[in-house]
């Protein structure tokens, strides 16, 4: 799993600083909604990234294969220490613990609001006893939580406005999408650029969902609702969990008043076309490394990790081999590797494995059964008629 999502974290990188540079650059002129629907590119990346593991494509480019075989020894590497991989289980842990905290304590702080029925559309609405909300949360039902001062605030305009914000957020799936979005900050948790970026994509999502709102607004219903978020600034809560929306910093709320004043709808044309290039580039680079590849060719290793020579068979002048019988995937990455014969037995079969499942060979596509190889842990050289990868003790040091 750890190698999984190592070769993707370059590719994401890359795709999380364009969509930031995206935001920034291209907000004025598309508008809040086609902004934030450029943040589809990353599911997108995402499921192309998928689809293509199934359906591999020959492709002759040496910049992709470079960028492969990179990617293919970093991760070799890094497989090396078994305690990585627990080290992000933890932190998937870690991040799972404190979304599931975040849900209880939004659920608690709802059950404990006084009851309201506003409008039939509104049917699970309260009121809390503090600065907490105006938010709306839920899986499977609507659930908006309105601050004890909500209806001295604001004015019956005001009220209107805020209400369909938060009911524009269910209406078009936010709350699922950011549910989704967490997930994937849990399992790429230790890149920093993922957190900026989910940072920047909830800022979008609130921009664009200001847009839908305030679409049939007239000017001072506008400025209403602009006056109504500043307000909801300087109130702003402290208890805010991330499966909740939250109205920002005073930073966050100039940008969105300055955005109300820019009615924009969705650039269908520039969103499909940046969907269109993230699905290119996608296909691009994950595509089997098989340049100049032809249909004589034979399967060769384009990476070795050789064994280290266990250190009491070497006090003790042991030599001996280990014969393994291994398949090939698509992708040139040893699976099913198993010892047939070893000689002495047990000796340096551990070793001879470990290095092994770490060797690279050409990505053609298709699966290579049945592979051998023999590794040789000799003291002194021995030729031999068949593969043999001889393995001698490391100069002590000291």
């Amino acid at each position: 799993m750890t190698d999984y999502l190592l070769q993707l974290s370059l590719p994401l990188t890359l795709l999380l600083l364009l969509l930031l540079l995206a935001q920034k650059v291209l907000l004025k002129p598309l508008g809040a909604r086609s902004v934030y629907a450029l943040w589809a590119a990353v599911p997108v990346f995402l499921l192309t990234t998928m689809l293509v593991s199934f359906s591999p494509v020959a492709i002759h480019s040496d910049v992709i294969k470079r960028y492969q075989v990179g990617l293919q020894q970093v991760s070799s590497a890094v497989s090396t220490t078994n305690w990585l991989f627990w080290l992000w289980m933890l932190g998937v842990a870690l991040c799972s613990a404190y979304l599931l905290l975040s849900y209880l304590s939004s659920r608690a702080q709802y059950l404990r609001a006084a009851p309201l029925k506003l409008a039939p559309a509104i049917l699970h609405c309260r009121q809390a006893d503090d600065n907490s909300g105006p938010y709306i949360t839920g899986l499977f039902v609507p659930r908006i939580l309105l601050p004890h001062d909500f209806f001295t605030r604001f004015d019956a305009t005001q009220q209107q406005l805020i209400l369909q914000h938060e009911l524009t957020h269910w209406r078009r799936g936010d709350l699922h999408l950011n549910y989704l979005a967490l997930v994937l900050v849990s399992l790429f948790w230790f890149n920093p650029l993922v957190w900026l970026a989910y940072r920047q994509y909830r800022n979008a999502q609130e921009l664009a969902c200001d847009a839908v709102a305030t679409k049939n607004a007239s000017k001072a219903e506008r400025i209403a609702y602009g006056y109504a978020l500043l307000s909801s600034a300087q109130q702003s809560s402290v208890n805010w969990w991330p499966l909740t929306h939250h109205y920002g910093d005073f930073n966050t709320m100039k940008q969105r008043i300055t955005q109300l004043q820019r009615q924009q709808g969705v650039s269908r044309m520039a969103v499909l076309a940046a969907m269109a290039l993230v699905m290119g580039a996608t296909l691009l680079l994950q595509q089997p490394v098989m340049a100049g590849v032809s249909k004589t060719q034979q399967l060769a290793a384009v990476m070795r990790i050789e064994p280290r020579y266990p250190q009491q068979a070497a006090e003790q002048g042991i030599s001996g081999y280990v014969q393994i019988k291994f398949d090939v995937d698509a992708q040139g990455k040893v699976v099913n590797a198993s010892v047939v014969k070893s000689s002495p037995e047990k000796v340096f079969d551990k070793e001879a494995l470990r290095a092994l499942t770490q060797w690279q060979y050409t990505a053609t596509g298709k699966l290579h059964p049945a592979q051998m190889v023999q590794l040789d842990f000799e003291l002194d050289n021995i030729q031999a008629d068949i593969e043999r990868v001889s393995v001698t003790p490391a100069a002590q040091k000291g």
